[in-house]
């Protein structure tokens, strides 16, 4: 007596249907869609965290100056 029936293997039942090959390259030509999409949205990502780097360093810059500032008129 069978306890368990063996399960086919992805590629037998593959080989059995006969996966065309035009399905294979439709989904490689997807993959590119995709990378694509994704190089241009971290480009767009980098120019706006390149941008707000810029504002915080001017922000820190700025508060830098400032604590300077105060410290003279306090030993003054």
């Amino acid at each position: 007596m069978k306890k368990f029936m063996r399960v086919p293997s992805f590629r037998s039942i593959a080989l059995a249907v006969g996966v065309p090959a035009s399905v294979v390259a439709s989904g490689s030509s997807f993959a590119a869609g995709i990378a694509d999409g994704a190089t241009t949205a971290i480009g767009t990502a980098q120019s706006s965290g390149e941008s707000v780097g810029a504002a915080v360093v001017a922000c820190v810059a700025a508060l830098c100056v400032v604590g300077v500032v105060i410290a003279l008129v306090r030993k003054v």
